[in-house]
């Protein structure tokens, strides 16, 4: 493994990870930690259930939300440090090897990457995440009104405190939750911030470019790359929603809001930073657009003067002059070719991404509402939602 490949698996929670041994074999590698933290943050809610509360058992099987958020979304989380986090490090060293980039762009290229490596690595943040992933939970629960906010298998049977499920919950599961949930808030502002860096430098951007964005369209993988996390984030909403609909407390309103600000929040987050570079996309158009025009005129000027009989004026013929030799006749193709690259000039878009990968991450963040509303409803009430949701 390259130092690329290896850089946005840094961060938040890789030096508790290794604290605790989990960054050793045998887990080093995805599956195992998938299993590691169900052990930890989803198994253990139905064993102190079943050993304390037997009766409670169903009401915690019918709990979508919990398992939605700690056999689902947890183990998305852990996958994405994998997956994503390779391929982050690697589209971050594609600057230099897509011809980008200049001698000096290179040399702040390694200087800021060195940079973002050790903001992954600080000591700080790593403290600083898990207790706030500890604060986030005590304050939920202290919001919560024991016998009236809690699921049945939450609390004991008087009602009045925390059972060890409960207990187990606050205490472990929703922190873990929260403590990768905020490794990955902390990984994609390192990764903003070095594309801000990028953005600031004098890039070779090509207007003409067959990627439509200048050259920097290899950005757009990123999006794909985060399809795991914006599933995760979609799965946690989800699980909301089908626990709602199985109350019987949703309405089309809430559906729409959970759906639509799970996709609102995974655009900010995944898309937002590569906005950084429409500055310089744009300049590029414009640039392109104005100069591929010209030349787009000068030549079908040319070619119906030729074929048409059409005249000139003692103006365009001195702006002709001016310009290299691009037609000969009676080669059409010329004409093709260059009408075909302006028109893809005046297609360049102002943002490094391509419509396909945000298909697939729009697709990847809503599935799981899509898997909430068929657990939880039957078929045509299911398609009757989602027109409602379309509509």
């Amino acid at each position: 493994m390259t130092d690329l490949e290896a850089l946005f698996r840094h961060g938040p929670p890789r030096r508790l990870a290794y604290f605790v041994r989990a960054s050793r074999p045998p887990f080093v590698r995805p599956m195992p930690r998938v299993l590691l933290v169900l052990v930890i943050g989803w198994l253990p809610l139905f064993l102190l259930t079943l050993l304390t509360a037997p009766n409670d058992l169903r009401d915690l099987l019918n709990d979508i939300a919990v398992h939605a958020r700690y056999a689902v979304a947890t183990p998305l989380l852990v996958v994405a440090y994998g997956s994503c986090g390779r391929r982050l490090g690697l589209i971050a060293g594609n600057f230099a090897r897509a011809g980008l980039l200049d001698d000096h762009g290179k040399q702040v290229l390694r200087e800021q990457l060195a940079a973002s490596r050790r903001l992954l690595d600080l000591h700080v943040v790593e403290v600083a995440t898990v207790m706030l992933a500890f604060a986030v939970a005590i304050a939920t629960l202290s919001g919560l009104t024991i016998n009236e906010d809690l699921a049945a298998w939450t609390r004991d049977p008087g009602g009045k405190v925390l059972s060890l499920g409960g207990f187990w919950q606050f205490a472990i599961s929703l922190p873990l939750l929260l403590t990768l949930l905020l490794g990955w808030f902390w990984r994609i502002m390192v990764w903003a911030r070095l594309l801000a860096r990028l953005s600031r430098l004098d890039l070779n951007l090509i207007a003409s470019h067959p990627d439509q964005c200048g050259g920097l369209g290899f950005l757009g993988q990123s999006l794909r790359a985060y399809s795991a996390f914006g599933m995760a984030l979609g799965t946690i909403a989800a699980g909301r929603l089908g626990h709602d609909h199985l109350l019987g407390t949703s309405t089309s309103f809430t559906d729409w809001l959970l759906a639509g600000g799970s996709l609102a929040l995974v655009a900010v987050l995944c898309l937002g930073p590569l906005c950084v570079f429409s500055g310089g996309m744009m300049q590029t158009w414009r640039w392109g657009s104005m100069a591929y025009g010209a030349l787009a005129t000068d030549l079908g000027t040319r070619l119906e003067t030729t074929w048409l009989g059409r005249q000139r004026s003692a103006e365009q013929e001195a702006a002709s002059r001016e310009r290299p030799e691009i037609l000969e006749a009676p080669d059409f193709s010329a004409a093709a070719d260059l009408f075909t690259v302006t028109g893809g000039v005046q297609s360049m878009r102002f943002v490094p991404v391509d419509p396909r990968s945000v298909v697939v991450l729009t697709v990847a963040t809503l599935l799981p509402f899509v898997a909430a509303l068929f657990l939880t409803m039957p078929f045509n009430v299911v398609i009757a939602t989602l027109k409602g949701l379309l509509v």
